[in-house]
């Protein structure tokens, strides 16, 4: 959501990720109190035995499963593991957000007055009917006063000290060469579809979606209250200016190179770059004046912000700022709802291909989680989260760790020197799990229960104000990126650490009672996965202390690059749209993820053989043998249906490659799994041509 970009195009994009996409049953071992009947280590019944494991991994541990199951109307895609537990944590947190709102909750939960108040106003669907559109057309009146470039800047600092981010964006980062320092970044952005291109491609497909924005801008701005005729005219001249601004933006490709988007300019270096911005006043209104400390990701969308400056009309600026502002309201459903149907219908068509909008509770849940996500999830690991997951978790990470040290021994493509500072990176990892040690304090946020349009400005100017107050201060290593009940995990290289938050500890992921071949199929995996981004072609980058420096000798850094190669030519080959008979992945963008999953699954492999030595075998599940059980709980906790329209936008914007190749790309590379199941050479489950790295 739009409080959240800058995080998600800065620390997320900078961390690696395990799971496609934000959330999108419980074990009474790993959660306290959950109504929630326990699934099964394995799902017999998802399984589609007409199919031969050695043909298609995937569709023979999920083939009956995606048979029979329909994607929720709400929803552009659903999955047995991250999104079946996703729906039950934002089950559980609306139980939280409504007692809270009643003003039943525990006298000892700090900020449930906050939370309360900030759920309550956003489920006032009659407030928001009554008053939205006259809080957004007071918005609108601060823009009519721009009246040259100055004011302009200042505009865009009002504007973007609330979270919506027009022209570029700013926040916090560490420095990628000096991480014990916090600096600020500035980003490309300002575009209103999900990639530049969309605004640049020729293909039929885009330019459909190019008219449907003009047209889509047209009809929302004359929803808001613009005369018709101008509202089409200023749609024309909004998707000409963002053309422009796509112009000088690097691909997804290229934003994936961490040395292209580390650029020291400094203040001084910003004003040489787009003289014509008031860089000074723009911090000053922001309240961040003095900062001195930046970077560009992409310096000449930057130059590019000063040639648009100099001669796009002021008029078509005011016009693109009433935009933004219209856009993000409606996205968070701040505005009336025929605005909010409207915007659904676009994206909806383009992008998601949901067939209904998501129940208001449930975006609600969401924004307080955006808005208030320690505060809610403090109490929601209070109630759910069994204390000694934590501790079992880490011994399951140590032992994920302890396979990655021994195999780094036995690389012979690896000399001496290299592996070296790979074993001292390897110690250094950090690993946060769970929950932080220490909570979030929301004392400064103003929450304004009557209306919910000024309470979701508010919430996003404490967290835009939050991140880059942290410019030029000592670093917080005890910060975390996903609030505790997010069913995802990441690495973050600069940290050098590893975070997994509570909401992914759960079944179909880790339960404390399933057999270790499961546990370690599954939540193991996504360890070894994490654990692997540190040593991808970008986190290989940094260092044991987070700096982005070359610490591999030339020879094992282009052996690196062979067998990367290796997986960009076979992610390459497979299809982005499953049926669609045409576009292929793009293996440089997922490249990342590709490598992390082909490690994370030997990894975690490995270490459950290490933790089972010496014990007496496990017992075989659902008929599986424990070998087996491992990459049937691995692949089952992946089962996952997409809608076409979301599939296509993953294919140009998202690093993770769809479910199908998740499991059967890396498992084709592993001959553990061809034992396993015995599949013979030639087989489609056993490459010719294997590709292996870690």
């Amino acid at each position: 959501m739009t409080r959240t970009l800058v995080l998600t195009i800065l620390a997320l994009a900078a961390c690696r990720t395990a799971a496609p996409e934000k959330p999108a049953a419980a074990s009474s071992a790993s959660l306290q109190g959950s109504a929630v009947a326990p699934p099964a280590p394995i799902d017999p019944t998802a399984l589609d035995r007409a199919v031969s494991p050695c043909d298609d991994f995937y569709r023979f541990a999920c083939g009956a499963w995606l048979d029979r199951t329909e994607i929720p109307p709400d929803r552009s895609t659903w999955g047995r593991g991250f999104s079946v537990l996703a729906e039950q944590n934002l089950a559980q947190q609306r139980a939280l957000a409504e007692t809270a709102a009643a003003g039943k909750a525990q006298p000892d939960d700090r900020y449930a007055g906050k939370v309360g108040a900030f759920y309550a106003a956003c489920m006032d669907e009659q407030a928001v009917e009554a008053h939205g559109l006259q809080d957004l057309q007071a918005d609108w009146k601060k823009v009519d006063e721009v009246k040259d470039p100055t004011s302009l800047g200042l505009e865009i600092a009002r504007l973007h000290k609330r979270g919506v981010w027009p022209a570029f964006a700013l926040a916090s980062d560490q420095d990628a060469k000096d991480a014990t320092q916090v600096i600020g970044v500035v980003a490309q952005g300002g575009l209103s579809l999900p990639d530049r291109d969309y605004y640049l491609s020729d293909d039929p497909r885009s330019k459909q979606i190019r008219a449907d924005y003009e047209a889509h801008v047209a009809r929302m701005l004359a929803l808001a209250g613009e005369p018709e005729v101008q509202a089409k005219q200023e749609a024309a001249a909004i998707l000409a200016l963002e053309t422009r601004m796509a112009q000088s933006h690097w691909t997804r490709v290229e934003m994936r190179d961490p040395q292209r988007v580390y650029n020291r300019v400094e203040l001084a270096g910003l004003e040489k770059l787009a003289p014509r911005f008031p860089w000074k006043a723009y911090l000053d209104a922001l309240g961040h004046p003095g900062l001195t400390t930046f970077s560009a990701t992409t310096p000449k969308a930057v130059e590019a912000l000063d040639t648009l400056l100099a001669d796009v009309p002021l008029a078509t600026w005011k016009a693109y700022l009433r935009w933004k502002i219209l856009a993000d309201a409606a996205g968070e459903r701040t505005v009336p709802k025929r605005l909010v149907d409207e915007r659904f219908a676009f994206t909806s068509k383009a992008f998601t291909g949901q067939k209904e909008l998501q129940a208001r509770w449930k975006h609600c849940v969401d924004q307080t989680d955006a808005a208030l996500g320690e505060a809610l999830g403090q109490h929601w690991v209070r109630r759910y989260f069994a204390g000694d997951a934590k501790q079992r978790t880490q011994g399951l990470v140590s032992d994920v760790e302890g396979a990655f040290g021994r195999n780094l021994g036995q690389l012979a493509w690896m000399d001496d020197a290299t592996r070296g500072l790979a074993r001292e990176k390897l110690v250094a990892v950090k690993n946060k799990i769970g929950y932080p040690d220490s909570w979030r304090k929301y004392d400064t946020l103003e929450v304004d229960r009557s209306s919910f349009y000024r309470s979701a400005a508010a919430g996003s100017e404490f967290e835009v104000n939050r991140d880059l107050t942290k410019i030029g201060k000592p670093l917080d290593r005890g910060e975390w990126l996903m609030s505790p009940p997010v069913v995802n995990a990441y690495y973050n290289p600069s940290m050098n650490e590893m975070v997994f938050p509570a909401g992914i500890l759960q079944p179909p992921f880790y339960a404390r009672p399933w057999p270790d071949a499961v546990n370690y199929g599954a939540i193991g995996m996504v360890v070894g996965h994490e654990l692997t981004h540190g040593f991808d072609d970008e986190g290989r980058k940094f260092d044991a202390k987070g700096n982005l420096t070359d610490w591999w000798t030339a020879q094992v850094a282009k052996e690196f690059d062979h067998r990367a190669e290796c997986v960009v030519k076979q992610f390459s080959g497979y299809e982005a749209v499953e049926g669609d008979g045409g576009d292929k992945l793009n293996g440089e963008l997922t490249l990342g993820e590709n490598i992390a999953d082909l490690g994370g699954i030997k990894l975690a492999f490995a270490a459950y053989q290490a933790a089972r030595s010496g014990k007496a075998p496990e017992a075989a599940v659902e008929g599986f043998p424990p070998e087996q059980a491992f990459f049937v709980g691995y692949a089952q906790s992946w089962c996952t249906k997409i809608r076409p329209e979301a599939a296509r936008v993953r294919a140009k914007t998202d690093p993770h490659s769809p479910a199908r190749w998740r499991v059967n790309g890396p498992l084709s590379n592993t001959p553990e799994f061809a034992k396993a199941f015995q599949c013979e050479a030639g087989r489609p489950m056993v490459r010719a041509e294997r590709c292996e790295i870690w």
